[in-house]
């Protein structure tokens, strides 16, 4: 079942400074749809598949400000990339999060044994040679900075982006202030040396608990609302049987809520999804709700094609320094894709309100864009964008393919050197 709302691609300081937002598809118009007279859910039990324990989290370590839940830190995507549904649905599911996350390091997604993106930075577990990741980097911005523990650290002067590759994982990263900001807490994390956030926060440890890991599953914020209590946090899923999809929803609730299987039964009921679906299973288990359908392939793509468009995995570089015109948008490695597949927005961040108090405006297409020069564009190919005329910008590209309901940010960058104007 689709989002109902979209992340905004800078609603983060790491992702306005570091620049990979890890927004989710677009929502789909009719989510919340009351059925038609007289259509009722068909509810019973699900064979769902089970699903493995969340190794996933052991990467996510809490941060020092705060143990408390928030958007930022509760977003997570996770995907198995070999089990993303693709015989049945004809093109792999997911990775909204996670592919935009991720530079070109030489192998496909398809060569890891499962990816998350958390915080907006991305952990893949899988065996790359170093001399695979060297070539890959090679003609990037990338360039070895460090090593920590068994990891080896690139980063670029270009973009606040880093990159470590150990003997069975690669992680992505940005940072604000230093290369090993967020890095260094991820590496530790895995290997048990920091607190995890699940070991801090035991709303969260039980919500994942629940979730599982499923070949595909989208952690978020909460909204949704039953027996007038809001869920803390909520979760999509999709899993994959021979002929079957199994789409499904988790919600967790604070302590004192009083919600019902009867109140998520009726809930559940003004979804689409659930009213087209073969059956549906709720369950209530003190603060953790579910309920997992079961519906034939060609009915999920028609109601859920939000996340079917499978993203390039694409290293970007920006030339700009301060004083210049122009900046320059470079593809530097990666999957070559249509021209018109991304549009290049700028937002001027130097308009200010009545009060004088600065108010960023919406993104504006740049003026130029890769489609007027390029058919496709790949490795090498590049953009001039004029910045001339404004003194604080960002720069952002967008995915925005043609024949779907979904979008998603690709890249979003402020240079440093402008944050404090």
């Amino acid at each position: 079942m689709p989002d109902e709302r979209d992340d905004p691609p800078d609603s983060s300081r790491r992702r306005l400074l570091a620049g990979l937002a890890t927004a989710g598809g677009a929502a789909l118009a009719g989510c919340t749809t009351l059925p038609a007279f007289g259509q009722q859910v068909r509810f019973g039990s699900v064979d769902e598949p089970e699903t493995g324990q969340p190794s996933y989290r052991d990467w996510i370590p809490t941060q020092d400000r705060s143990d408390e839940l928030d958007g930022f830190r509760t977003s997570v995507e996770y995907l198995e990339p070999g089990s993303r549904g693709s015989e049945l649905l004809g093109t792999p599911y997911g990775g909204t999060g996670v592919k935009p996350g991720m530079d070109h390091v030489g192998v496909d997604l398809s060569a890891f044994e499962w990816a998350v993106e958390a915080r907006g930075s991305v952990v893949a577990k899988g065996a790359v040679e170093t001399e695979t990741i060297e070539t890959a980097l090679d003609g990037t911005g990338y360039d070895q900075y460090d090593s920590y523990e068994e990891y080896t650290i690139y980063e670029r002067d270009d973009l606040q982006r880093v990159l470590a590759h150990g003997d069975d994982y690669v992680l992505f990263s940005g940072y604000i202030d230093e290369p090993m900001q967020f890095i260094e807490p991820m590496i530790d994390a895995g290997a048990g040396r920091q607190t995890r956030l699940h070991e801090a926060q035991s709303q969260f440890e039980r919500f994942t608990d629940s979730v599982g890991a499923p070949p595909w599953a989208h952690i978020t914020p909460g909204f949704f609302t039953v027996d007038g209590s809001e869920a803390v946090m909520e979760a999509r899923t999709v899993d994959f049987g021979d002929s079957t999809v199994y789409p499904g929803r988790a919600f967790l609730f604070e302590e004192d809520a009083d919600v019902s299987d009867q109140g998520i039964r009726d809930r559940i009921s003004e979804y689409p999804e659930a009213l087209e679906a073969n059956r549906v299973e709720v369950a209530v288990d003190g603060t953790v709700a579910t309920a997992v359908a079961k519906m034939p392939p060609d009915t999920f793509r028609s109601l859920d094609n939000v996340a079917l468009y499978d993203q390039p995995i694409i290293t970007w570089g920006l030339g700009w320094d301060p004083g210049d015109s122009t900046a320059v948008l470079s593809h530097e490695a990666g999957d070559s894709v249509d021209a018109e597949l991304f549009t290049v927005y700028l937002r001027d961040l130097t308009e200010t309100a009545s009060d004088g108090t600065p108010r960023p405006q919406g993104p504006d297409p740049a003026d130029d864009q890769f489609s007027e020069s390029h058919e496709r564009i790949g490795p090498g190919d590049s953009l001039l964008v004029d910045v001339s005329d404004l003194s604080k910008w960002q720069l952002s590209v967008r995915g925005e393919p043609t024949d779907g309901d979904y979008s998603w940010s690709e890249f979003a960058y402020i240079p440093p050197s402008l944050v404090d104007l």
